[in-house]
């Protein structure tokens, strides 16, 4: 049986956490104000994250706060809650148990700590039938969530790095059978540290095909000092199934 793993990206999740607790006092803010997160960073406070006001008004996830209001002076700002999304996101991985019985949160993502990271990844291997199918599936997970008041987007595909990259930067709901999926899709797409991305950027290297599509061994060298988990060619590896990527 072919494996199949999916993945669920919840981008809004703090965001949509905080306006829920404000819900419940009867005075959440206005969509149309620019609004964010902020946690305590090494200089300062700094963006955790911001609703789409704000990201249109030019304020980004890991900028400082004090630098951010000279470019934004009517954002309102609250404290974060990661422990409390983190904590949200683990009941959300039992609750995905409905669908198949191996789940777990995940936080593979560099942007995890920004909370625009955070997802859950489920082996869905011989589970869809019991949903008329993937596409069945997918659906019944999107409703799931939305009546819960979270924004998904999700994927299934045979690698947890392609379920990955699909589920953020492929279609709204994503099937794939084979990595050629990712291919279009930018470099990010792999789980890269932004640095990362902006290098192979300037090597010309912009989406997954123009990485795979060029020998190996210049990128090899380059690359050797990096982490293997911000390693693109590792993580192109893992996204096309021939290097295992096992799922706790």
């Amino acid at each position: 049986m072919t494996r199949r793993i999916a993945c669920i990206s919840l981008p809004f999740l703090p965001l949509e956490r905080w306006r829920r607790r404000q819900a419940r006092t009867g005075c959440p803010p206005p969509d149309d104000q620019p609004f964010a997160l902020w946690t305590e960073g090494g200089h300062g406070p700094v963006i955790h994250a911001a609703n789409a006001a704000a990201v249109q008004a030019g304020v980004r996830a890991g900028a400082r706060l004090a630098d951010t209001r000279t470019v934004c002076p009517g954002l309102h700002a609250e404290p974060a809650d990661p422990q409390g999304d983190a904590a949200a996101l683990d009941r959300l991985a039992l609750w995905a148990r409905r669908f198949c019985l191996g789940t777990a949160a995940d936080r593979s993502g560099p942007d995890a700590a920004l909370g625009g990271g955070a997802g859950l990844v489920l082996d869905t291997t011989g589970a869809d039938h019991l949903w008329g199918g993937e596409a069945g599936m997918l659906a019944a997970i999107e409703g799931d969530l939305a009546v819960r008041g979270l924004t998904a987007r999700v994927a299934v595909a045979p690698t947890w790095g392609a379920a990955w990259g699909l589920a953020r930067f492929g279609a709204l709901r994503a099937e794939a059978q084979d990595v050629s999926a990712l291919l279009p899709l930018p470099v990010a797409a792999l789980r890269l540290a932004p640095d990362t991305v902006l290098l192979l950027r300037r090597l010309g290297l912009r989406t997954v095909g123009d990485l795979a599509s060029i020998p190996r061994l210049s990128l090899a060298r380059r690359f050797r000092r990096l982490p293997p988990a911000d390693n693109p060619l590792i993580r192109l590896d893992q996204a096309s199934g021939k290097l295992a990527e096992p799922l706790d």
